[in-house]
């Protein structure tokens, strides 16, 4: 327990000052950076503002939208950090972003809704829980409190909530980041895996040569 209690999850807590500090700042500056940042399928493709697919990650439309999506991020930063690392867990965390801006960016495309921004970090929010249900899958024990039942419940709520809200969320985003999550906490946590049994192989036979 003193452990993690000792933790500090230091690339969660940066990524969550930076939105914090962005969103201050445009509530001082008015549309300025929500002109420049906010990511559409015309600005993206067809002006070139291809910064925005980073840029919009960090950008939150009101006080709401960004306190639930940094409760969001805090509490499994600091819950998964540790496992993940602090390289691992922000690399996730930006790379299934970009992959929900881009199954955005797709599905707005297919509908023709050139037009329409987005903005917010829910795409690697969902993103991050997808890595939590991989973990809890394929390697059992290493997060705690981490029950893949549990967390399949709220994540399939959550997906269904946004689907059947009137509000316009951006579920193209939340569902690339959450199926892209998925797969890549698959990927690193077989690859976490296989360097511990590589490292305890490589213990067994130091021993096992001085007992010979």
């Amino acid at each position: 327990m003193n452990r993690y209690r000792q933790y500090i999850p230091y690339a969660t807590v940066t990524i969550l000052a930076i939105n914090v500090i962005v969103f201050l700042i445009c509530t001082f500056t008015g549309d300025l950076l929500y002109s420049i940042g906010n990511i559409s399928p015309f600005s993206f493709l067809k002006q070139g503002r291809y910064y925005q697919i980073i840029t919009a990650m960090f950008l939150h439309a009101d006080v709401e939208h960004i306190a639930n999506n940094m409760l969001l991020l805090f509490g499994l930063g600091y819950l998964m950090e540790e496992t993940l690392g602090h390289f691992w867990f922000p690399t996730l965390y930006i790379t299934t972003g970009l992959i929900g801006n881009i199954a955005s960016l797709w599905y707005k495309v297919r509908m023709k809704e050139w037009f329409v921004y987005s903005l917010g970090a829910s795409g690697a929010v969902f993103g991050m829980e997808g890595v939590l249900l991989a973990y809890a899958l394929f390697a059992p024990g290493k997060i705690r409190s981490a029950s893949w039942e549990r967390i399949l419940i709220v994540l399939g709520f959550s997906v269904y909530a946004g689907i059947r809200s009137n509000a316009r969320i951006d579920n193209a985003a939340h569902i690339g980041g959450l199926v892209s999550g998925f797969f890549l906490g698959a990927l690193v946590s077989m690859i976490q895996q296989n360097r511990e049994d590589k490292k305890r192989r490589d213990m067994a036979g130091r021993y096992g040569s001085r007992v010979v």
